[in-house]
């Protein structure tokens, strides 16, 4: 964290000290959440004063405009000049919350909202449908900025996948290429990013759209089909469990049966084992040890020898050798070639 030069809240303190009337330094300071508390609203206040909304209002926009005063403001200019500066280095657009966790801790930021509301080089772009609260110093870079996270966006819609936290800069970097005709820092872009809403991370740093249930999963199902593709392996359903909770989803404890529930129903698991689940996308197939074999058999199209079958019949189905061996024996399905081989009868 770059620390401030100067507290905000001592900066805020002292513009408001300046002004003419009690109630006008107490209307600005519960409207701006300067108080410690969250922001009150103007019927909250239009009681305590027992005037009307319109006339606290009146009151707020007297206030900050005394505020904002050039003899007021040189107060905090320090502030000011170490804000605009980390903006700079943020590529002069930055999510308000990316860029106040960078110089101040969290007690401070309502009182550093109010300082760059109050001066004039510092542009409030609040929160919409696409983007975050954010803040700027320049117009039109935070124009082209849009564009470029809207690429971004549009570039993961057509991976339809997570990709890396590189691979994800690597993507905006394209996109900036495209929209700004040459190159960004790396730091402009991690800024850009950090003010969607669209693009998120998971629990294992994997970025993607926030309608992704790989991404933002809905239940026990996705959380474990996240976990287990991250783990890259079959696991128990047990150990499932624990790498859900590991994820850190949701601060209830999830309960081993629940996901062998979940999972057994759900076709993207493939029961391998007593309790172990795999993904179907790994190449497991669900079905008996002979439904397997005769898989096997059909893909391959010709006949095969003993250890041809386990080793192939192995990559779908976690079973023991002798398990597949016995099947085999089966004369209603499966027949001996002269040559020792089997294929389906």
């Amino acid at each position: 964290m770059d620390y401030l030069p100067l507290s905000p809240q001592e900066a805020t303190k002292r513009i408001c000290s300046a002004l003419p009337a009690r109630r006008m330094r107490d209307v600005l300071e519960r409207r701006c959440a300067l108080k410690g508390s969250e922001k009150a609203t103007l019927e909250q206040i239009g009681r305590i004063y027992k005037i009307t909304r319109e006339r606290v209002r009146q009151i707020e926009r007297d206030a900050m405009g005394r505020a904002g005063a050039p003899a007021h403001l040189v107060q905090a200019d320090p502030i000011f000049r170490a804000v605009e500066a980390k903006l700079a280095s943020l590529g002069r657009l930055s999510g308000a919350h990316h860029l106040f966790s960078a110089v101040a801790e969290r007690r401070h930021h309502p009182h550093l909202h109010f300082l760059l509301t109050l001066h004039p080089a510092f542009v409030f772009m609040p929160e919409n449908k696409e983007f975050m609260d954010r803040w700027t110093t320049d117009k039109d870079t935070a124009v082209l900025a849009e564009q470029v996270v809207k690429h971004t966006v549009a570039a993961l819609e057509a991976k339809g996948q997570p990709v890396s936290y590189q691979e994800l800069l690597e993507l905006a970097g394209d996109a900036a290429l495209k929209i700004f005709g040459k190159g960004i820092d790396a730091a402009h872009l991690e800024s850009y990013l950090a003010s969607s809403r669209a693009i998120v991370a998971n629990p294992y740093r994997q970025y993607g759209l926030v309608s992704w249930s790989t991404i933002t999963p809905r239940g026990i199902k996705d959380k474990a089909y996240i976990a287990l593709r991250h783990e890259g392996r079959p696991a128990h359903f047990r150990e499932v469990a624990s790498l859900i909770d590991r994820g850190g989803w949701s601060k209830k404890k999830v309960h081993p049966q629940t996901v062998h529930n979940e999972l057994i129903k759900d076709p993207r698991f493939v029961l391998v084992g007593r309790g172990l689940y795999a993904l179907r996308e790994w190449g497991y197939e669900r079905g008996t040890v002979r439904d397997i074999v005769s898989s096997v058999l059909k893909e391959t199209g010709r006949p095969l020898t003993r250890d041809e079958i386990v080793s192939l019949a192995s990559q779908k189905r976690m079973v023991k050798p002798q398990t597949i061996l016995l099947n085999l024996q089966n004369r209603n399905l499966f027949k001996k070639t002269e040559d020792g081989k089997y294929t389906l009868v």
